[in-house]
């Protein structure tokens, strides 16, 4: 029953912040309602979520064996666990999502690429069962809003690929792929460090623990508030795109 109640809250409130992305294109819209669900539920959820659950599972079989224990296997779980395995699939699923649908804006790589985070995010807070953590975590939608900006990366990159300019080429394949992948361990890890603090004895330790939470939250918010701003300027800014065949004759004379 929690579970349920949780995936019902993921997604009302996932979709508070990935919808406002669609809206703002307006009549500009290229991407119909099947190719969001072709998109979340063949490579968000069969391709990106089933392969991060099973593989992640493989991780905690290993790291049992290992015998890695307390905040040493949290740290290393949040960079190689979580960053590597879930950035690498919500990646990769991104990439045949764009591949299949043959995107060509800006816009509908960012939607895309936020809509398979959004996946992701849903079926991860859903299996938590804690009503409380699925409203927190989903307060900043940190799977939305890396794969927002990863898309819009990845768009940039193509178009330099394009040009041939190798070096915004080199930055934007960093803020693409290597970005996402350091800033969600960093970001896993200080929550993990802070609540680690917040469980000591030591009350100097706890009030760091608490002045980090506190720091985490008002960086998150003000990062996915921005990111959503951006979003909608880039979506009120797109047009559609007109193919060759739809390009008007040239008159004569």
């Amino acid at each position: 029953m929690l579970g349920l109640i949780g995936a019902v809250l993921a997604v009302g409130i996932s979709l508070c912040w990935y919808l406002p992305g669609i809206r703002a294109q307006g009549a500009n819209r290229v991407l119909k309602r099947n190719d969001y669900w072709r998109t979340a539920g063949v490579y968000g959820f069969c391709y990106t979520c089933l392969l991060i659950i099973v593989t992640e599972i493989l991780w905690d079989v290993v790291a049992d064996r290992i015998g890695l224990t307390g905040l040493k296997r949290d740290i290393l779980a949040d960079f190689f666990r979580a960053a590597l395995l879930e950035e690498f699939f919500k990646f990769t699923g991104f990439l045949l999502a764009k591949r299949s649908l043959k995107l060509r804006r800006k816009i509908d790589y960012i939607m895309i690429a936020g809509l398979i985070g959004l996946m992701y995010g849903v079926v991860e807070k859903a299996v938590l069962g804690n009503i409380a953590g699925v409203v927190v975590g989903l307060a900043i939608p940190m799977h939305i809003t890396w794969q927002f900006n990863q898309g819009g990366h990845w768009f940039e990159y193509e178009e330099a690929k394009a040009r041939n300019d190798r070096p915004k080429m080199q930055r934007e394949m960093l803020m693409a792929v290597v970005l996402p992948f350091v800033f969600h361990g960093c970001w896993d890890s200080g929550l993990d460090l802070s609540l680690w603090l917040i469980e000591k004895e030591s009350v100097t330790a706890q009030v760091i623990g608490g002045v980090m939470s506190l720091a985490m939250v008002v960086l998150g918010i003000v990062y996915t508030i921005r990111t959503i701003k951006k979003v909608c300027a880039i979506a009120r800014a797109s047009e559609p795109v007109i193919s060759d065949q739809e390009m008007p004759e040239p008159q004569n004379g």
